[in-house]
């Protein structure tokens, strides 16, 4: 070729065309036989100029494609192979390839398909045995880069056909060499394999499985004739080639089963499974693998079930085993064998990977039935045989390429997917239960899963990313998933501690599902222990706090978890996760919170536990909240009190050592208030033999020292938790600290506060109360907030060192009260919770009784009384609520100062009082917090029935009792002492003087003072208790018949209660040794003479100076006047030292004057005590009963009377009068029983301004008070009893300008007592009186006669009520005539009557 041509094929565009139209004309003369010089020339021609081309295309770039395709379509079609010079053939051959190359690429598409078009077109010419590759290149390179470009999407689908002629042009070369006997088979299959089957990845292997088979059969039948061709293949090289065999088995195995329109039906892996058989048939050692093979794989392709399939199968799988173990030992370091080795692990994933779809779902279904144990032991021991032998393989054409440089070992990769085709086999094994138990299967198969995770750890090329441990860690998981008996579970345990050693290379996300399923499955644990420890891993390995907290509640509900603490067992876990201090600091928390918090019931075991693992103090002390009966939990309890003690001495506290010495305190006082308590009947503290009672049951050491320990303790408490609630906010809590558990620091606070309220210690309480109130107002606590405020409303006054705001709380109370009360039914909220609602309404309304809003008072009680009539556990039952509701109900009653005609009239207090009584009796606990509740509310009802009944004059109730038993049962001195101080004032009102003393001896032992005498104790109950008992329960039941008659006679609510006692009784009652001088009235009242133990208290010295008031009386009752004065004057004197002191006295001040006025009218001190009486009437609050002011104003009038009469009688008329009083009482006393006159001072009541009562008091009656037609029924009235006839009354009695009575109210007869009362005491006749008295004193008016049965003073003042609430219709009727009564032996009625 001239070289003018050859410049032109690299110009321009123009140029091309000029050389293609030479050459086209010069082939035109070729074809005429013009410049031939030999036969050879045009094919050396169409060479060069082939070749120019292939240095045009790379040197243009691509330009002029299109006219070298032109050119080329213009030269090829004329040459043929020159049989002389094979070479040129080759030549022209190896140019087409390379034209063809390098117009497969993008930009030059169209070009190549009419390139591979041209030599479609040309005859397959194989001049020479390697002729064949260069078609097969070409084939091959089309096939390829179109298959390429159609995935970029750069070829539109038509493009397919390409694939389709490309495959069709292969069959041609295939059937052209196996007609020409082309024996290069060996070559062929590496080829191939290199660009078409083995070689290539499963997606292409899944793309060319589908092309339809038309064309496909096109090539592979073509192919498979040219392989079964013996003479292709000589037996030399049979064993080097059986590799290349093998992989072509595996690429058209997968093309059959990925093949879409007929699955298996092609069948071209049996195929040449078939013809390798007979390839091999003289090669011993392949041969028989062959066969194996063949028949293996026959059995995949199997489409229908078969009765012998399982049977087949089982003895496959021991022919492979054998021949393994045979011939493994000769040949397991041969290429061949390590192939084999190779095929079979790649076999085996594609089987496993089809286990559970088409289409070799067939042959697993037919391995699941009644014999299923039997296949898969046999299945998972071939598998166990191909991974004992594969330790030795080392390298194999047929292994996968690992994509890590670091890891270049076959053998492992091996190992791991026999391992993984073994669990994937186990996975989809779907046994019944009673083949879940067979052990067979899985102890082949605990030595695969062993094998495969040791070799996993030291792969180097597994990492998170790594697609064979994301299987591997999946495939675990579902054989966690699969556990349902011990012998499953064994799996489990095998893999956990290499599991373990794998985990840093596992996501967190990924190990959490694997500890998850090994969570559940955890269940079927042989041992418990274990079971517990791998729980704890999941448990451990949760990072959500929330979530953390609700699995432990699920976790700790089991009770064969509550052994140790989920912390605990992490510890001892086999797969232990790899927590930071943090972290187990944060596990620990959860863990403790929701044992203390969720448990109901908590295992001590369990406590214990969390107790080792603790990590701090706080710790110690949230558990010992809930170990208060372990002696050793208390005893470290202790001890860390006394080190935070000893250290705040040295430095200030942290806030978490406050917390910590707040909490230990409450655990050490709790289990001090605890180990003080005892158990005796309620009929044990009778009134006349409570000082054995003390002896008894080993109560002698109950007094105020003890309880001032447990006192501290509860003020340390909450001086501890004010602490840190101060300095809460001020530091951030760090994520290494532990959560604060206000429920607990609220808990324990209540209990202090409780503890401090139940003792009786109201100013420390009261500051516990309001710490509490701040904590549950700003940590929005309504009930906490509630409960702690009905504290202060049921307090008739708060201490002015409060900085509380009452008002303002409880309009945000009524706020809350509002939102709650109609929530309550939805039962959503605990018992506990309902009581504190309706107890806080309940206080709520005495708050606004106080504040003169009565109708609001009314209105709350009405809706408590309502709200719990909603609750069916309440109806018909005495809780707390309705003792709460009867108790504001009669303070409202009993305080209120005047009655409003237009209103129906209420209960008088006694009533409500004996309904309380009731009540108390039937009382019925429904919530955790009523027992505390009713303990206070029994403290105050003893002081306040006390106040009634001594006010009223009438029997002390049964509240006594109940009361006493209760705190002496808890060990509380100072609520002892209160109780004792109301029943000793009840029997100073009721002269019972010898058990006033013994209650002062109570006094002084609880005070400790002077503690009881054992020996003396049990000397005196055993020689006058007895008589004394006998002998005042006869006078008793005879005074209660006749005060029950007085009662009904009087038509008012009180009259004191008179026992009729002879001079002589009085003088023969055994008084125990004179009090010492130590003992003197006065060191009531001055310091010095005050015990220690008791200066520091404002309360207790309020205490003792009350029982120094109540001893003086009683010295007065008894006549040892002599340490009086003396008494009283320092009593003033210790009032006037503080007046903050003196107010907290209360109404026991007005009874202490009411005393001090009666010994001054006694010592004929009258001016004096007129004074007295005076500044005490004008002192008298508002809030004090109103009786205090009649019982003042009776004590002034009593004072002037007595006062004129010294002014007005000369000392002969005195002593002369005094001889015709001692005759005619004596004449009379022998004939008559005493008369009583019963009179109501309508100038005695209060004035209606405070200011006006006490500046009017020196004015006569009548001029004081202004006259009304009202008479107060709820107020004492004045009871004059005389034991003188008519003549000496009239005598005795002042001028009418001086004193004026007020008519009486009639009365009606009540129900009658029964006969037994009736029969021991013989009354004479009950008096009722009309309404109309004489204008002169002195005139005896006329009664008529009524007898009634006699009743107790219970039943009196019950029928006294009915007669109160029946309208008076009797009045204005003539007093009838009343017959003289028997005569009854002298008393000491003018004795009582003097010092009243």
């Amino acid at each position: 070729m001239s070289a003018d041509i050859v410049k032109q094929l690299k110009g321009t565009r123009s140029d091309v065309e000029a050389a293609a139209t030479t050459i086209k004309l010069k082939f035109k003369e070729f074809s005429k036989g013009i410049g031939i010089n030999d036969a050879s020339f045009p094919l050396r021609y169409e060479l060069s100029v082939l070749r120019q081309l292939c240095v045009a295309l790379k040197d243009n770039l691509h330009q002029h494609d299109d006219l070298y395709c032109d050119i080329a379509a213009t030269v090829v079609p004329h040459v043929e192979p020159y049989e002389e010079k094979p070479s040129l053939w080759e030549a022209h051959l190896t140019s087409l390839r390379y034209i063809h190359r390098e117009l497969c690429q993008e930009k030059s598409l169209t070009e190549c398909q009419k390139m591979y078009g041209l030599v479609r077109s040309q005859p397959c010419r194989l001049q020479g045995e390697a002729d064949y590759k260069f078609y097969l290149d070409i084939h091959l390179t089309h096939f390829n880069g179109i298959h390429l470009h159609m995935q970029k999407e750069t070829l539109p689908i038509a493009a397919t056909d390409q694939l389709y002629y490309a495959l069709e042009a292969m069959g041609v070369l295939f059937d052209t060499m196996r007609q020409r006997k082309v024996a290069k088979n060996a070559a062929l299959l590496v080829q191939l394999n290199d660009a078409l089957f083995s070689k290539r990845g499963k997606a292409f292997l899944m793309y060319l499985s589908a092309l339809p088979p038309e064309s496909t059969t096109k090539m592979y039948d073509p192919l498979l004739k040219l392989l079964s061709c013996s003479w292709a293949t000589p037996s030399s090289e049979l064993t080097t080639q059986f590799t290349e065999y093998l992989g072509l088995v595996l690429a058209l195995m997968q093309i059959d089963m990925f093949s879409i329109e007929a699955s298996l039906e092609q069948q071209l892996a049996l195929k040449l499974l078939r013809i390798c058989r007979d390839l091999y048939k003289d090669v011993s050692p392949q041969n028989y693998s062959i066969q194996l093979l063949y028949y293996y794989v026959k059995l995949l392709y199997v489409r229908e079930a078969t009765a012998d399939f399982k049977r087949t199968y089982i003895d496959l799988c021991k022919k492979f085993v054998y021949f393994f173990e045979h011939k493994g030992a000769t040949h397991a370091k041969e290429q061949w064998f390590m192939d084999l080795l190779v095929f079979f692990q790649r076999l085996q994933m594609l089987l496993h990977q089809s286990s559970n779809k088409p289409p070799l779902d067939i042959f697993w279904q037919q391995l699941e039935g009644d014999d299923s144990p039997e296949v898969y032991t046999a299945h998972f021991q071939l598998l166990h045989g191909c991974l004992g032998l594969t330790v030795n393989v080392v390298r194999s054409p047929l292994g996968t390429s690992c994509s890590n440089e670091a890891c270049k070992s076959i053998r492992r990769h091996c190992l791991l997917s026999f391992g993984m085709c073994a669990l994937e086999a186990y996975v989809n094994w779907q046994p019944t239960t009673e083949q879940k138990s067979d052990k067979a299967p899985y102890k082949p198969l605990l030595g695969i899963l062993g094998y495969t995770l040791d070799v996993a750890k030291s792969m180097k090329c597994l990492g998170p990313s790594a697609m064979e441990l994301d299987k591997l860690v999946r495939l675990l998981a579902l054989v966690a998933e699969k556990v349902a008996c011990p012998e499953q579970m064994s799996l489990v345990l095998a893999f956990l501690e290499p599991l373990q050693h794998l985990r840093p290379l596992i996501t967190s996300q990924k190990m959490l599902s694997v500890l998850l399923r090994i969570y559940k499955a955890s269940v079927h644990c042989k041992s418990s222990d274990m079971a517990n420890r791998l729980q704890s891993t999941y448990l451990a390995a949760q990072t959500n706090p929330s979530r953390l907290r609700s699995q432990l509640f699920v976790h700790y509900h089991n009770a064969n978890n509550t052994e140790k603490c989920v912390y605990e067992w992490h510890e001892s876990s086999p797969m232990p996760n790899p927590l930071t201090p943090a972290q187990k600091k944060q596990l620990y928390d959860v863990d403790l919170l929701a044992v203390l918090h969720f448990q109901s019931a908590r295992p001590v075991p369990l406590l214990q536990s969390l107790l080792r693992c603790r990590h701090n103090d706080y710790h110690l002390v949230l558990l010992a909240r809930k170990m208060r009966t372990d002696s050793e939990v208390v005893r470290q309890c202790e001890e860390l009190r006394s080190q935070l003690q000893s250290t705040a001495l040295k430095q200030p506290l942290s806030r978490m050592q406050q917390l910590a010495i707040g909490h230990t305190s409450i655990s050490v006082l709790l289990e001090a208030l605890e180990a003080q308590k005892t158990k005796f009947s309620i009929k044990e503290t009778a009134e006349n033999s409570l000082e054995e009672l003390i002896v008894k049951n080993n109560l002698l050491e109950l007094n105020i020292k003890r309880e001032h320990r447990l006192v501290e303790l509860a003020t340390s408490a909450i001086a501890g938790f004010a602490a840190f609630f101060e300095r809460a906010d001020q530091e951030p809590l760090g994520c290494d600290d532990t959560p604060i558990d206000w429920e607990a620091l609220i808990d324990d606070a209540v209990a202090a506060a409780m503890a401090l309220s139940t003792m009786g210690y109201m100013a420390q309480a009261d500051e516990a109360w309001l710490l509490i109130l701040r904590i549950g107002q700003m940590l929005d606590e309504r009930f906490t907030y509630l409960r702690a405020l009905t504290h202060f409303l049921g307090q008739d006054h708060l201490n002015s060192n409060q900085q509380l705001q009452l008002s303002e709380e409880v309009d945000r109370a009524q706020e809350l009260l509002d939102d709650l009360w109609p929530q309550l039914q939805n039962g959503w909220f605990f018992k506990r919770q309902h009581t504190i609602v309706m107890l806080c309404l309940c206080h709520m309304a005495s708050y606004y009784a106080r504040q003169d809003c009565l109708c609001h008072a009314q209105l709350l009680l009405l809706q408590a009384v309502e709200l719990r009539a909603q609750f069916d556990e309440r109806v018909g039952k005495s809780d707390i609520v309705q003792i709460t509701i009867q108790t504001v109900r009669f303070r409202l009653d009993y305080r209120r100062k005047t009655r409003c005609s237009s209103l129906p009239r209420r209960p008088l207090p006694l009533r409500h009082l004996d309904t309380l009584v009731d009540s108390v009796r039937n009382y019925c606990t429904v919530s955790s917090v009523d027992l505390g509740a009713l303990q206070l509310l029994l403290a105050d009802l003893v002081r306040e029935s006390t106040e009634c009944a001594a006010n009223r004059l009438t029997a002390p109730f049964a509240f006594y009792g109940t009361t006493l038993n209760l705190v002496l049962q808890s060990g509380m001195a100072l609520r002892t002492i209160e109780v004792l101080i109301s029943w000793l004032w009840m029997n100073l009102q009721n002269e019972y003087l010898d058990q006033a003393q013994s209650k002062l001896r109570l006094l002084d032992h609880l005070l400790a003072i002077k503690p009881l005498s054992r020996t003396l104790v049990e000397q005196t109950s055993a020689k006058y208790i007895p008589a004394i008992a006998a002998k005042e329960d006869l006078k008793a039941n005879a005074m209660s018949e006749l005060t029950s008659n007085m009662l009904l006679m009087q038509l008012v609510e009180p009259i004191k209660k008179q026992n009729q006692l002879d001079v002589a009784t009085l003088k023969s009652l055994p008084m125990h040794e004179p009090i010492p001088t130590s003992h003197q009235l006065q060191r009531y009242v001055s310091k010095q003479g005050m015990p220690p133990h008791l200066r520091d208290s404002m309360q207790l010295q309020c205490f003792y100076f009350i029982v120094g008031c109540l001893h003086a009386r009683l010295n007065f009752l008894k006549r040892e006047t002599d340490q009086l004065d003396d008494f009283y004057v320092g009593a003033g004197n210790w009032l006037q030292e503080d007046p903050v002191r003196t107010a907290t006295l209360g109404s026991m001040l007005i009874v202490h004057e009411l005393y001090h006025i009666n010994y001054l009218r006694f010592r004929k001190k009258n001016k004096e005590a007129l004074s007295y009486a005076e500044a005490a009437l004008k002192s008298v609050p508002q809030t004090a009963e109103i009786n205090y002011s009649f019982n003042l104003m009776v004590q002034i009038k009593t004072a002037r009377f007595e006062l004129h009469l010294a002014f007005n009688t000369s000392p002969e008329d005195k002593r002369r009068k005094g001889v015709v009083e001692g005759t005619t009482k004596a004449k009379s006393s022998a004939r008559k029983t005493p008369r009583f006159k019963i009179y109501t001072e309508l100038e005695l009541r209060p004035p209606i301004g405070c200011s006006n009562s006490s500046s009017n008091s020196s004015k006569s009656g009548n001029e004081n008070t202004p006259p009304s037609d009202h008479v107060d029924l709820n107020a004492c009235q004045t009871i004059e009893i005389s034991d003188d006839d008519a003549a000496s009354v009239s005598a005795s009695t002042p001028a009418p300008s001086q004193l004026k009575r007020s008519q009486s109210v009639p009365a009606k007869a009540t129900k009658t007592r029964s006969a037994r009362i009736g029969s021991q005491l013989k009354v004479p006749e009950i008096i009722e009186l009309d309404d109309t008295m004489e204008e002169t004193p002195s005139t005896s008016s006329a009664a008529s006669v009524k007898r009634y049965p006699t009743s107790d003073a219970r039943s009196t003042r019950a029928r006294n009520r009915q007669l109160e609430e029946t309208p008076a219709t009797t009045r204005g009727r003539p007093r009838r005539k009343v017959p003289e009564p028997a005569p009854q032996q002298e008393t000491v009625s003018l004795r009582r009557r003097q010092r009243n």
